[in-house]
């Protein structure tokens, strides 16, 4: 999960477009997988025509939060 918030916080706490780029296999068939992901939360996926991400963003309700830290949730 640092992957993708590394480039949303600190975009947004250095007022900078940033990205980061994950380079990874699929879990399915182990072909190649490869995102890149915005300080704006844009999500681009490189992969062959066979693979398909599954990509979601859990809701965290900071005011209701037990965990001692955001990172803690995910």
């Amino acid at each position: 999960m640092d992957a993708f918030a590394a480039p949303f916080v600190q975009g947004r706490l250095q007022k900078k477009e940033l990205s980061v780029t994950v380079r990874s296999t699929c879990a399915h068939c182990s072909d190649p997988v490869e995102m890149e992901i915005s300080s704006d939360l844009e999500i681009n996926f490189h992969g062959d025509g066979n693979t398909r991400p599954m990509v979601f963003v859990p809701e965290i309700n900071v005011r209701t939060l037990e965990e001692p830290s955001i990172i803690n949730s995910f």
